[in-house]
């Protein structure tokens, strides 16, 4: 039976470490990296929102910014997060995704 590649998955089945590329791990560990900042980001403007609406606002902002920032890597926002559903499950995966966001 033929491998299929993380691209082609079906969102559920489950991706081990073996499955995805070096190539795929280095966009999510990219895309990763941009999402942690844009969380800190929304952490401190939080602070300083003085309505519910204003912190609707910035967290819409910044959901969209997260979906851009995978799209920046090549990827779709179902590649990324079938990888770090896998990556929650897998610790060699877990390991590669993290290594990959430092290097960023």
């Amino acid at each position: 039976m033929a491998k299929t590649n993380a691209a082609t998955r079906r969102d559920d089945e489950t991706l081990s470490s073996g499955d995805v590329p070096d190539q795929t791990v280095t966009q999510v560990g990219k895309a990763v990296a941009r999402i942690l900042k844009l969380r800190q980001s929304l952490e401190e403007h939080m602070a300083t929102a003085q309505t519910e609406e204003e912190r609707q606002s910035l967290a819409e902002e910044v959901e969209s910014a997260a979906v851009e920032a995978i799209g920046d890597n090549g990827l779709t926002v179902t590649q990324y997060n079938q990888v770090i559903a896998a990556a929650q499950a897998d610790s060699e995966l877990e390991q590669r995704v993290l290594s990959a966001c430092r290097a960023a």
